[in-house]
């Protein structure tokens, strides 16, 4: 593979959420503070959206992973297709307790009184419902909403947070009774050039870069061709490493990114 080729310890643009590669923008660093400070403030229902591959999950599981897990219990739904019922009992099963009842008023009240337990153990609950635009019913959206109900002595028992692609929106203007709950609306858009162009710079260094191999041009031509999403940016500059390894470049320039466009369209 092209590791050796180029002198990398890890593959810089694999597709995953790897802390190792987190770039903190500007926007992603406001974003990330909006959503840490929403959790530890218990604000009730939060509302991230981006485009696809903007890197709505890859903040959320950065600012989640970071909060004290003494402190914060989590359950994160990353397969949100689920009826109010399986809805329920999945959280639940993240929180680490069966439901002892499938009626759904049941599950609710054992759910509330998990909470409960929480706050006086001094930790927080926050479920975080991943590619929430996903969701097939509005009744398993109203059935979050339930959640929302669950206060003690003037604070939410619990944090939610939706992200989705922008769609998401529209979904929950169909219920405006939750959309109103919302205490905070944040939105993720593409990097700007600058910005983009650091991005593929962390990430070579991050991957082991130890020299140039990138020239300015070929980061301005992948930032046109990609928009500035990251995972494409990510998918056009994998392509570019192996075929130019194949080419036995040395630097990947403007050329290479053109080439390997048109093998590889984004």
């Amino acid at each position: 593979m092209y590791l050796e080729y180029w002198g990398l310890r890890q593959h810089p643009f694999d597709d995953v959420a790897d802390s190792t590669f987190f770039y903190p923008s500007k926007t992603i660093t406001t974003v990330g503070e909006d959503l840490n400070e929403a959790i530890v403030r218990r604000r009730g229902l939060v509302v991230l959206t981006g485009e696809i591959g903007c890197g709505k999950t890859t903040i959320c599981q950065h600012v989640l992973l970071n909060l004290d897990p003494e402190r914060y219990q989590i359950a994160w739904i990353t397969n949100p297709r689920l009826n109010p019922v399986e809805m329920m009992t999945e959280i639940g099963s993240q929180l680490g307790f069966s439901f002892s009842s499938s009626d759904r008023n049941a599950m609710l009240e054992q759910l509330r009184q998990h909470m409960v337990a929480n706050v006086e153990a001094d930790r927080d609950t926050v479920i975080c419902i991943d590619e929430a635009q996903c969701v097939p019913t509005l009744e398993t959206f109203e059935e979050l909403r339930m959640l929302l109900n669950f206060q003690l002595a003037n604070r939410f028992l619990v944090t939610l947070l939706f992200v989705g692609q922008p769609e998401l929106q529209q979904m929950l203007a169909k219920l405006p009774q939750l959309q109103q709950r919302a205490a905070l609306n944040l939105h993720i858009g593409h990097y700007s050039r600058e910005d983009g162009i650091r991005y593929l710079l962390s990430r070579l260094r991050a991957a082991g870069c130890t020299r140039p191999i990138l020239t300015r041009q070929a980061a301005e031509a992948l930032y046109r061709h990609t928009q500035g999403i990251p995972r494409r940016m990510n998918h056009l500059m994998d392509r570019c490493l192996t075929l130019g390894m194949r080419q036995s470049v040395r630097l990947v320039d403007h050329k290479l990114v053109e080439v390997t466009v048109k093998l590889y369209p984004c």
